[in-house]
């Protein structure tokens, strides 16, 4: 019997695959939808400070999303990983010309010109995943950077953003691992807790 580790790295792999081999034109698409349903949405219109992420060339695409709460006067802040391992903060960007090439080739806070929020200010936190279910579990990249954060971040709504192959019937779950409010998808966005949109 394989261990919950090992069911990870193994639906880790097949989803990354399956994410990695996306045409172009259907990950523009799902990600504009996933992207306007995230702007028209109740939580995202009444919260004050977002924490979005930069996304890999594969992943949910959030750039509109950023410039959209930006734009809205949001507060708006990234994950900074630091020199620490697994270690991650909420670093403040009033612009997206302040993002620069950092670990893993994903565009983070320029550090000279960046102050970080505490995460118990952040209202709503846009939530990067490898793969979610409906239940609100999530799979990361396994390094554990959002598993340490988000206990710091106690008053925050959290919503994991997911393309149709991203999304699969049930996750192996830790004790550790924290599960998202909500989920957003190119169909819309599913509260977790009735697993109802």
């Amino acid at each position: 019997m394989r261990s919950v580790s090992e069911e990870k790295r193994k639906l880790r792999k097949i989803i990354l695959a399956s994410r990695r081999s996306l045409e172009s034109n259907v990950l523009a698409d799902e990600s504009l939808s996933i992207s306007e349903h995230i702007t028209s949405w109740s939580n995202y219109l009444k919260s004050n400070i977002v924490m979005a992420f930069a996304p890999m060339a594969d992943e949910p695409q959030t750039i509109s999303i950023i410039k959209h709460a930006l734009a809205s006067n949001k507060t708006v802040c990234l994950p900074y990983v630091g020199e620490k391992h697994g270690i991650m903060s909420a670093a403040l960007i009033n612009d997206l010309s302040e993002l620069v090439v950092g670990q893993y080739g994903i565009l983070t806070p320029d550090i000279s010109k960046t102050s970080f929020l505490n995460p118990s200010d952040i209202d709503l936190i846009i939530t990067p995943g490898v793969a979610f279910d409906f239940q609100g579990k999530r799979l990361g990249m396994g390094a554990g950077f959002y598993d340490r954060f988000l206990p710091r971040a106690n008053n925050a709504v959290l919503i994991g953003l997911a393309l149709s192959c991203q999304i699969v019937a049930d996750i192996p779950c830790e004790k550790h691992d924290f599960l998202v409010d909500y989920l957003a998808t190119k169909d819309g966005i599913i509260n977790c807790r009735t697993s109802k949109m």
